[in-house]
């Protein structure tokens, strides 16, 4: 008996077929366009990631591939819709070197490429996440300021590493904010390389490059909390060193 329930769910599962998560965001700097988060892969050199564009009877979503060696990138697919959301066409594209571009300055291409290849989604295997800071305030009273602490690394007198901030009141219309930061040790100064924010079930709203501005950690802030933590693990040679090559 238990061998043919086994076999039924067997065949349910398979005849049921696939079923993908979706989560569409507006990507900056493109009126209209939209980036699936759900769909972003990183398998080393290569990421790839679904963008939905306007067509004038209805959208087309392209999984755009980039090669981070050779800074290039390409259309591996593509489906159009009409604007009821029906499949028109499904093309797939060769990985042939006459379909690859070269990353061009202030392209859409460098524009996808520096928000979510360059700067990518936040994305941890076994993540551990130490609570530095709570906050007292009256307004965010009880929100959180924490560090994944697998993923600090070191080099030439900066640290690199996530920060998290998270909000447990609903008052706000995200829950949680991950940045990557570059922290200048020596000189006690702060890059934010990207930002992404979360709704209450876990999806995306918001994800971005930072700045190539570097800030100061201000005196008695939560960051200097951050700070005086990532200095004693590095102090205590607790911090993967990167290599100078």
């Amino acid at each position: 008996m238990k061998k043919l329930l086994a076999l039924a769910l067997s065949a349910c599962l398979l005849s049921a077929g696939p079923v993908f998560a979706e989560n569409w965001i507006p990507f900056q700097g493109s009126e209209g366009t939209a980036i699936d988060t759900d769909s972003y892969v990183d398998s080393g050199i290569r990421s790839s990631i679904a963008v939905k564009a306007p067509m004038d009877d209805g959208s087309a979503i392209s999984t755009i591939e980039f090669d981070k060696d050779k800074r290039s990138y390409r259309i591996a697919d593509m489906k159009t819709l009409d604007k009821e959301g029906k499949m028109v066409k499904d093309f797939t594209y060769s990985d042939d070197p006459q379909n690859w571009s070269r990353l061009v300055p202030h392209s859409f291409g460098m524009n996808l490429y520096d928000h979510y290849i360059l700067n990518p989604l936040p994305r941890f295997s076994s993540p551990v996440w130490l609570v530095i800071y709570k906050e007292e305030g009256v307004r965010f009273r009880g929100s959180t300021y924490d560090v994944e602490k697998n993923t600090i690394t070191y080099k030439d007198g900066y640290a690199t590493f996530w920060v998290r901030i998270s909000y447990p009141w609903k008052d706000q219309d995200f829950s949680r904010v991950i940045y990557q930061v570059k922290m200048d040790m020596p000189h006690k100064k702060i890059q934010t390389l990207s930002m992404t924010s979360y709704d209450y079930e876990g999806k995306v709203k918001v994800h971005g490059a930072g700045t190539r501005d570097r800030e100061d950690v201000v005196a008695g802030s939560p960051m200097e909390k951050v700070y005086e933590y990532i200095n004693k693990e590095l102090n205590a040679g607790h911090i993967r060193m990167m290599s100078k090559l």
